[in-house]
């Protein structure tokens, strides 16, 4: 039984001394053996008995340490000023002498519009037959009225001027109230005044004017321009002036 034991013992031994690798095992009959040659090269050694390799003597080669590069210079291009003179211009004047006769304006004298007092009344003219002066009949061709101030009182001491034209003729008439004519205040009533503008009906549009002046000749009002017809029923014009 002991025997035994030591032969399970020895082994168990070997096994362990295998997988360690301690002893050689010989390669199988068929098995390619491969026998590695140290490398040889002239720098190297060459192996002695001793196992020693004698090495040649090294030959240390300096190395060119890298020279400096040569510096690179940039050429910075400075900006030139140049200076540009200015050129000369030669004005060449012509012997004859050129005479400028300077032109003077004057200013044409401008006229500020001033308010008039008085306008013509609402819904006048009022179209009349002549009744006036019932002698001429058709046979004439006036205006008539009174003038008013802003309380309704007959205004006097005031210039009625007419002018323009009727059918190519010039038409100026003016009269200074109060009128002398008794006749014509009863007609008109007081301070009446009454201007004769041809000796028959005629019919115009806008060619005749009528204005008002005060004593000293200044307008008392804007002129008014009249349309008249050449119909006997309507030769009398009456027109009212009011203050306004």
């Amino acid at each position: 039984m002991k025997s035994i034991k030591v032969i399970l013992i020895f082994i168990v031994l070997g096994m362990l001394v295998s997988s360690c690798g301690a002893l050689p095992t010989l390669p199988p009959l068929d098995a390619t053996v491969t026998i590695k040659t140290p490398p040889f090269s002239a720098e190297s050694g060459l192996p002695t008995a001793a196992g020693e390799v004698v090495g040649q003597e090294a030959t240390e080669i300096p190395l060119e340490s890298p020279s400096a590069s040569p510096e690179t210079s940039l050429a910075v291009i400075q900006p030139v000023q140049t200076e540009i003179a200015p050129a000369q211009t030669e004005t060449i004047t012509s012997p004859e002498a050129t005479e400028t006769t300077a032109k003077t304006t004057v200013p044409e004298p401008t006229f500020t519009a001033t308010a008039v007092p008085y306008t013509l009344q609402v819904m006048n003219p009022h179209y009349l037959a002549n009744f006036t002066h019932p002698e001429l009949g058709c046979s004439w061709l006036g205006i008539g009225g009174q003038v008013f101030n802003s309380e309704g009182v007959v205004q006097k001491d005031i210039i009625i001027k007419a002018g323009g034209e009727l059918k190519g003729s010039p038409v100026i008439e003016d009269l200074t109230m109060p009128l002398a004519d008794p006749d014509i205040d009863l007609a008109y009533g007081p301070g009446g005044f009454e201007l004769t503008l041809a000796n028959s009906p005629a019919e115009s549009d806008s060619t005749l004017w009528v204005q008002l002046f005060n004593l000293e000749g200044e307008p008392l009002s804007e002129k008014i321009f009249l349309i008249t017809y050449e119909d006997c029923q309507k030769n009398l014009l009456l027109l009212n002036f009011v203050e306004q």
